[in-house]
């Protein structure tokens, strides 16, 4: 009789291989597309007729359409329904973004986006779960989000070279859900073994209920540390006009603070479990709110150009370890499946919660909010993160432990 070894029980998780990664990372990235190309879409909608506060609406609306159905889709997700779901979700967006492209009529190109919308919504959910059934969440989530922020710098660097068009923007959302079509089947389908079932005195932290209540906050907790950040970065424009930041040094340095995104979730990839999540996210925590305070009292461009930078840089640092700890809290990816659905929620509004922040208190009480908001999470993401850890330990426990002899014998 052939006996696993401690190595290949330890972790019910599958390992990343080329094909559930391809997988996972090219259905994230078309699920987070659309968010990606705000800015062009905006773009293409006022070739179409659309006014500038009619555009926003638009993407608002397709944008919130993404969430609901990644959150309504969350559980289907965590289940054996994922590559189905992301199959028909994906069909559904590439048929109604193609639409969108080819046909010139706004209110066909409207609707192809609020439809693909929806569609997408449903790798968001199946993506989010996808993370939850690989080993090492640290180094898979941010894996995910290094590769999709290269692959999205490279698409947002190509389309205005052919041009930011109906056709070019909408297109490139249908060509990106159509290859995530295609590949998913490789989805990683949820562990046989999946719960932490063996919870030991010295893993109390880990008892069912705490992982429960764990994940309802961290589905909280993240979207409004989420919204803190976006507004930041959709404000950017307004802030850098405060101190006589130019639009193409302006233009320059969100290259860069993208750049510095891939620097912090690189960190996270090389080191993977090893630098934990309580202390990494308190630390990220700290020094983002302080940054972002920071921001609000720069006078000087170049100050304020280091400053978004860093922000972004420690953002990414701290998005990837916040996907780890949800999915690390159930390898079925019943909280990693919702988490991004409940982050679009929040970033939909975010610029709108920051021109009204800025509108009427200035920008220095703006950039004091949303430091105040990563202060404010420090103690309860602390307290998720090291649920997440003892419940990955559970689990590991669990998978490892001999079979219980059948009764009588």
């Amino acid at each position: 009789m052939n006996i696993p070894t401690p190595a290949s029980t330890a972790d019910p998780r599958l390992p990343l291989t080329l094909r559930n990664g391809s997988a996972t990372f090219m259905i994230a990235l078309a699920s987070l597309m659309m968010a990606n190309l705000a800015p062009f879409i905006m773009t293409a909608l006022g070739a179409l007729g659309f006014d500038i506060i009619a555009s926003g609406n638009i993407l608002t609306w397709a944008l919130l359409a993404s969430a609901v159905v990644g959150l309504a889709s969350a559980r289907l997700a965590s289940g054996r329904a994922r590559r189905p779901l992301a199959m028909v979700g994906l069909a559904l967006a590439v048929v109604a973004f193609a639409a969108a492209a080819v046909v010139p009529t706004p209110a066909v190109a409207v609707a192809g986006l609020i439809v693909g919308g929806a569609g997408v919504g449903a790798a968001i959910s199946t993506s989010g779960a996808a993370i939850a059934a690989l080993r090492n969440p640290n180094r898979v989530s941010a894996t995910s989000g290094l590769v999709n922020r290269v692959l999205i710098t490279i698409v947002l660097a190509v389309i205005p070279i052919i041009g930011i068009t109906q056709g070019s923007v909408f297109g490139a959302l249908a060509l990106i859900s159509l290859v995530g079509l295609a590949l998913a089947v490789w989805l990683p389908e949820s562990p046989e073994h999946a719960e932490p079932v063996d919870v030991t005195s010295s893993l109390q932290i880990a008892e069912p209920r705490r992982i429960t209540i764990a994940g309802i906050v961290v589905l909280l907790v993240f979207p409004l540390w989420g919204t803190s950040e976006d507004a930041i970065w959709t404000m950017a424009p307004v802030l850098g006009e405060a101190v006589g930041l130019g639009e193409q040094p302006l233009g320059f340095t969100l290259s860069l603070a993208a750049a510095g995104g891939i620097v912090g979730m690189l960190i996270v990839t090389v080191f993977g479990n090893r630098i934990g999540r309580a202390v990494p996210l308190a630390v990220a925590l700290v020094v983002g709110g302080a940054l972002k305070i920071w921001i609000g009292f720069a006078g000087d461009p170049v100050l304020l150009a280091v400053l978004i930078i860093g922000v972004n840089t420690v953002y990414a640092f701290a998005f990837a370890l916040y996907i780890a700890t949800a999915a690390g809290l159930d390898a079925r990816g019943r909280w990693s499946g919702p988490l991004l659905g409940a982050y679009l929620v929040g970033s939909s509004f975010a610029p709108l919660i920051g021109g009204a922040l800025i509108e009427w208190f200035g920008v220095p009480v703006f950039t004091l909010i949303t430091g105040i908001v990563s202060f404010a999470v420090i103690a309860p993401t602390v307290a998720i993160a090291r649920v997440s850890v003892g419940a990955e330990r559970a689990l590991a426990r669990a998978a490892a432990a001999p079979p219980a002899a059948p009764a009588g014998v």
